[in-house]
């Protein structure tokens, strides 16, 4: 009986998702992302390899000795949205202004892989690149992400010692999880909140039963001590996650004022959820190109390069 009705479980939440796949498909372009190759990484499931984008540094860095800083990107999807490429403008921006060699990773999506899947292959993409120091500098690795994937990007800092990473960051991540969708709501009064019905289906094929507090799941649980010196949060002023995000990157900032970990926090005026994707949006353009900058200014500065 229990195994029928995690199967009904699975086939509601598979309807409902791939409904929603249909209409965003519909509704938008797919992206078309162009990266200089494609990499295919080994999983730590048999028989199995984790695609990630490289996007290699402008000739401006391609002449320098040695291996190049990373830096390890995952995209947004809700957990369950097939938007992988969607980074690419930002992949490619990061690669063409800073001496960064960018791996875009593609993880698994719910409900036909739920958590724990997509935290075990961004875990197996920085353990990849950990592991060649021929190939990566690997004393400077840094993560990023959006929405899901700056979820993600929060959670890795966790998986791994201290240190392993120089910088986290993360565009409009939701960190908790366990919290009720319909209580979250934007920085700004009267902004319309996200859909908590997509939002509770989303969540639910990602997490299932498991504990939602999970510091995996909801890094807004974290042990912050783990988090990297140096770290950049943007939110968006419309966005339902905004103030959970901040309140995380306070967290982080107040632990680490003894080390003097370095923490940039921007929420983007008249933006939402995604704004660096509206690109015929004006007010969202201009916000892109700042939080694109941040991230370019603080990846400079954790490479010690300057200009």
């Amino acid at each position: 009986m229990a195994s029928l009705s995690a199967f009904l479980r699975y086939l509601r939440l598979k309807l409902l998702v791939s409904f929603y796949r249909l209409i965003v498909k519909m509704l938008t372009s797919p992206p078309r992302p162009r990266p200089d190759s494609v990499l295919r990484i080994p999983s730590r499931d048999n028989k199995r390899t984790i695609k990630a984008h490289i996007y290699k540094p402008s000739e401006k860095y391609a002449g320098s000795r040695g291996p190049h800083p990373v830096l390890v990107n995952f995209y947004g999807s809700g957990f369950a949205i097939p938007l992988y490429g969607a980074d690419d403008g930002f992949c490619r921006f990061i690669a063409t202004t800073t001496g960064y060699v960018v791996l875009d990773v593609e993880y698994r999506l719910a409900p036909e892989h739920p958590f724990p899947a997509a935290v075990h292959d961004i875990e197996d993409a920085v353990k990849y690149v950990l592991d060649r120091p021929e190939e990566y500098q690997t004393s400077q690795v840094s993560v990023s992400g959006f929405s899901s994937g700056g979820t993600l990007a929060l959670v890795a800092p966790t998986l791994f010692p201290p240190g392993t990473f120089q910088s986290v960051i993360a565009f409009y991540p939701a960190t908790d999880l366990a919290r009720d969708p319909s209580m979250r709501k934007p920085p700004v009064p009267n902004a319309k909140p996200r859909s908590a019905f997509w939002t509770r289906i989303f969540r639910e094929a990602y997490i299932g039963n498991m504990d939602p507090q999970d510091p995996r799941i909801s890094p807004a649980n974290a042990d912050t001590s783990k988090y990297p010196a140096n770290m950049l949060v943007v939110t968006a002023e419309l966005d339902s996650s905004a103030l959970e995000a901040e309140d995380l990157a306070k967290e982080a900032e107040a632990e680490g004022v003894a080390s003097g970990r370095n923490v940039v926090i921007r929420r983007m005026k008249d933006c939402g959820h995604a704004f660096d994707k509206k690109n015929k949006d004006e007010a969202c353009a201009q916000a892109r190109d700042e939080a694109y900058g941040l991230a370019v200014d603080m990846l400079k500065k954790v490479a010690g390069e300057s200009g």
